[in-house]
């Protein structure tokens, strides 16, 4: 289950089926938000609400909604999930609507969820990838403590290929550096 973290400018909640309108209008609808990303932009408000309710109903996920806490407005999510060739390598993914940017919003979030997975799930290490063609999200790993280790070709949903930069993450690593 998802746990709700705070951060000091941030809480990170689960998902409610409510959340669908507001991920619709902030970031899923938005090619430049999107654009880096596996998936393609929302076409209509009925897919981020699916989306929203999925998230919302799957008890076993990692899946948060990124909430600006002065003022709860809902700014993106990020979500980690076992890698597919190796579940003992988490892999967190975010998304962040693009009013949001260069604020270091993000990189608040991820370390949060860091921390959070590092200390309470008994998680030893952590992968992370981003499109090449974004380095702005490999500054936001880095500045968490994930390293560059290689470039990989990962592919959208729809089968483009998608060239990738590879992170990683161990748990004695960050927490030597707290």
């Amino acid at each position: 289950m998802t746990d709700v973290l705070s951060t000091p400018r941030l809480v990170l909640r689960p998902f409610v089926p409510e959340d669908g309108a507001e991920m619709f209008r902030v970031w899923a609808s938005d090619p430049q938000v999107t654009r880096f990303l596996r998936w393609t932009p929302h076409k209509d408000e009925a897919e981020s609400l699916a989306l929203a309710r999925q998230w919302a109903a799957d008890r076993q996920a990692h899946q948060w909604a990124i909430v600006r806490g002065c003022d709860g407005q809902l700014m993106g999510s990020i979500g980690v999930v076992p890698a597919e060739d190796d579940p003992a390598l988490w892999e967190p993914g975010y998304c962040l609507g693009r009013d949001f940017w260069g604020k270091g919003y993000m990189t608040e979030a991820l370390d949060a969820v860091v921390r959070h997975l590092f200390a309470d799930h008994g998680v030893d290490r952590l992968g992370c990838c981003h499109a090449a063609a974004n380095p702005a999200s490999g500054r936001v790993m880095e500045k968490v403590g994930f390293h560059y280790t290689h470039d990989v070709m990962c592919h959208k949903f729809d089968g483009t290929p998608l060239p990738c930069r590879s992170y990683i993450l161990y748990k004695e690593e960050y927490l030597s550096k707290l």
